[in-house]
């Protein structure tokens, strides 16, 4: 990424798989020319673990998030901004981004992925070509891995120095491009120019 005026900048993606996320990070990683670090792609390597050895899939997970935070830590130190794509599902995940920014002194901001088209949603799901192998492949594995989190994935970021902009990739003619130049120009704006928090998935 080109040398900013401003400060570092982390932006990191939120949400439950087949809402857009990725492809929409990949996206923002491309326009803003900056280093995408994709949580799926430490969860990958961990196959030949969960193979050969006794090892919890939390426990994986909770390597893989490791990892994926070692890594922005790496390249904030460089003072390089990045794109974070993981489901931050987690209360404790934003706490470790908030950790990085604040050491980092860089601006946080969460760009969360819903699905307000259902059937569109299910249609993802149910028809990747190539993903992950342990991402959900049925509409039904994604109900139970949505219920498995028990609503954990709902957290408030009241309070935390975050900024927040939610998006639909479902929905609308040119739902994924919409999305993209909502965020961009979320981010192209000055903190002071918005709320902390803001809905655009309408």
């Amino acid at each position: 990424m080109e040398e900013r005026s401003g400060p570092l900048i982390i932006v990191a993606m939120k949400g439950h798989p087949g809402t857009g996320k990725s492809t929409l990070a990949r996206s923002i990683a491309a326009s803003l020319h900056c280093p995408l670090l994709d949580k799926d792609d430490v969860r990958d390597a961990t196959l030949p673990l969960e193979l050969h050895h006794p090892i919890s899939i939390p426990l994986l997970n909770d390597l893989s998030y490791s990892t994926l935070w070692n890594l922005a830590n790496t390249q904030l130190l460089l003072r390089i901004s990045l794109v974070i794509d993981s489901p931050l599902s987690r209360r404790s995940h934003l706490d470790r981004l908030l950790d990085l920014s604040r050491r980092h002194s860089a601006r946080l901001i969460v760009v969360e992925c819903v699905a307000g088209d259902i059937a569109e949603w299910k249609r993802r799901i149910e028809t990747r070509v190539g993903d992950s192998w342990h991402k959900p492949r049925s509409w039904e594995e994604l109900q139970r891995l949505l219920q498995g989190y028990g609503g954990c994935t709902d957290y408030d970021m009241d309070g935390a120095d975050v900024e927040k902009i939610v998006v639909d990739t479902t929905t609308g003619a040119d739902a994924s491009g919409a999305a993209l130049a909502a965020v961009l120009r979320f981010i192209g704006s000055a903190p002071s120019q918005h709320e902390k928090k803001m809905d655009s998935s309408h």
